[in-house]
């Protein structure tokens, strides 16, 4: 089944369908390396230029972001969590959603469970594109855990995440 596909890497958004098997976009990407978009086009942030691409692959790593639409994973699939506001900065994107983790455990070693793309729901996502500050709402924002320069987090959950330079309540 093809599911629209909307995808943000460095200076550019990138839109058009992907294959996914039913499941959630989010396996999807966090199975492969790369990505095959159908019917897709570039569109640049610096001026109004779309290019057409037509079908092409592109690299799971050179992907900051990527908007999941569609409806939600099977309910039987779905577990019991909480929600957890969580700020991100990834390159020239920030990000603010919820992160969801289950009942009494920390969000953030969340982060280092699964695969490297993770989901934000009830997200914003902001950066700079033609001029000004463009702000997107999205149902589902999942960003790329690998292309993270920092979390806002508070205290406890700070130690939780090694490499990636976390921003306290206090910073």
């Amino acid at each position: 089944m093809l599911v629209p596909f909307v995808g943000y890497s460095l200076g550019r958004r990138l839109v058009g369908y992907v294959e996914c098997d039913g499941g959630r976009l989010t396996d999807m990407l966090n199975r492969t390396e790369s990505i095959v978009l159908r019917e897709a086009f570039v569109e640049s942030f610096e001026d109004d230029t779309v290019v057409n691409l037509g079908d092409g692959e592109v690299e799971r790593s050179s992907l900051y972001a990527v908007e999941a639409s569609g409806g939600s994973s099977e309910a039987t699939r779905r577990l019991n969590t909480t929600s957890h506001r969580l700020r991100v900065q990834l390159g020239p994107y920030s990000a603010l959603g919820q992160l969801h983790a289950q009942p009494g455990q920390m969000p953030l070693p969340y982060l280092h469970a699964g695969g490297p793309m993770i989901p934000l729901s009830d997200a914003t996502i902001s950066f700079a594109g033609r001029g000004t500050l463009q702000l997107r709402d999205v149902g589902t924002l999942i960003v790329n855990r690998d292309k993270l320069d920092w979390v806002r987090a508070n205290d406890d959950e700070a130690s939780a995440f090694p490499g990636v330079p976390v921003l306290t309540d206090r910073a």
